[in-house]
Parts: C-alpha cells; sequence; structure tokens
C-alpha cells in the first residue's frame, strides 16, 4: 500500500475535512457504509469495507489533532495495533519492573517460570485479556462484526494515552484481517507478546510493514469467486 492509493491520500488529508464530517465518521464507526447517515460520498474513495472502517477508527482523533494532522505520522517498527497496545499496557503499568509487571513480553516470561518452578503465577491481567479478545474478533465482509467495535474502544483508549497508531499500517492490516493465513493477527500478536524490549530478541523481531500489493485477502477472493 503506498501514497498514492486513494484511501491513504484521502486519511492524510483528512485534516482538511469539515467538523460535521469528521463527526459524521466517528458515529459511522461500526457500521455499514450504505447505513451511515451522511457518508454515502466515501464510495468515490474506496467501496472496500475495511476502508471505510479505517477511516472511521481515524476519525476517532480529536478534531484539533486531525486539524494539525497529528493523526497521520508513520511509526516504523512500531506501527501496529499489536505494538501500540503494548506501549499502552507499559504506560498504565501499575507494578513497573516485578513479575506483576503489565509490560507482555516480562509478564509472560514470569509466568512461565513461575509454572516451571511449580509456583502459582500472577493472574492475567484484564487489559491483556481485552487484546486476546481483539485477536478473535471477526471482521465480515460487509464490514461489520465485533472487530469494528472492539477496536474502536481501543483507539480511543490509544488516542488518549496519546500512544502512537501508524495508520497507513492500519489501513493495511485491516484490508488483510479476514485472510485465510491469519497474517496480520499473527504479527500483532508478536509485537504484543513478544520479548521485553531489553531483551536481544525483542529487536531481532521489528514489527514490520507488508509492502506486497499482492497479497490476496479473503476479501479479494470471495470478489474473484463472485465475478
Amino acid at each position: 500500500m503506498s501514497n498514492i492509493d486513494p484511501l491513504i491520500r484521502y486519511l492524510v488529508s483528512l485534516k482538511h475535512e469539515d467538523s460535521g464530517t469528521l463527526a459524521a465518521l466517528r458515529r459511522a464507526c461500526g457500521k455499514r457504509l450504505a447505513e451511515s447517515r451522511n457518508c454515502q460520498w466515501f464510495a468515490s474513495i474506496s467501496t472496500w469495507p475495511a476502508d471505510f472502517l479505517t477511516a472511521t477508527l481515524v476519525a476517532q482523533y480529536p478534531t484539533d489533532k486531525i486539524k494539525k494532522g497529528e493523526h497521520a505520522r508513520e511509526y516504523p517498527h512500531r506501527g501496529s495495533i499489536g505494538a501500540a497496545w503494548r506501549e499502552y499496557c507499559c504506560k498504565k503499568d501499575p507494578y513497573p519492573n516485578t513479575p506483576r509487571s503489565h509490560d507482555p513480553g516480562r509478564f509472560y516470561t514470569e509466568r512461565q517460570k513461575a509454572l516451571f518452578e511449580s509456583r502459582t503465577p500472577a493472574n492475567v491481567p484484564s487489559i491483556h485479556e481485552r487484546f486476546r479478545t481483539l485477536l478473535d474478533a471477526e471482521l465480515e465482509r460487509n464490514g461489520t462484526g465485533d472487530l469494528p467495535y472492539r477496536l474502536r474502544g481501543l483507539v480511543r483508549m490509544l488516542v488518549a494515552e496519546e500512544v502512537p497508531i501508524d495508520i497507513v499500517q492500519l489501513a493495511h492490516d485491516l484490508r488483510g484481517w479476514r485472510a485465510q493465513s491469519r497474517y496480520v493477527q499473527e504479527r500483532w500478536a508478536k509485537a504484543f507478546y513478544g520479548p521485553p524490549s531489553g531483551d536481544k530478541g525483542a529487536a531481532e523481531a521489528p514489527d514490520e510493514r507488508d509492502e506486497t500489493d499482492e497479497h490476496v485477502t479473503q476479501d479479494q477472493e470471495d470478489d474473484e469467486n463472485d465475478d
């Protein structure tokens, strides 16, 4: 997905939209384009439901931040929602640098160590369970399902805590969410559950953007079968 992609051009230029349009996009998150008020114009940009979902998620940024262009930054090697939610967990960590740390990499390393030593491990934080549920969420071909609802909540929390979200990566990932290989979910999981940032292994597996536009998603396969 490149900067000449109509969706990416639109997301970057979102700062030029008026507040009414941004509000309409916010309200439409999780809805089909056809049933969303004052949003039918989006069909001139893209007819992919996943693209409309991306636009409505990006619109969750406050209007003032969008107007300043603060919604459209890139974050190499930490752009996925998995990496962002991990950073959110670390920022909200009530037990830093302890076996109960909410840093996923550190927490699950300590958890496996406790199980190996026949000790009772700390309970999995609910903030982690929220992410696990997200990975299992469904995105229907028409853009509905439980993923939009769950992802909207996470995005709002990330925005509130000023945790970076790479919207280009998000657009790419939502287009590939329904792929049979589940490569997006796997990438998010690796970014979230990987080794602690100070470990050698963490630097060896960056959360990289897959720029291969030829990757066939489940939506594309369905469209080909319909023709």
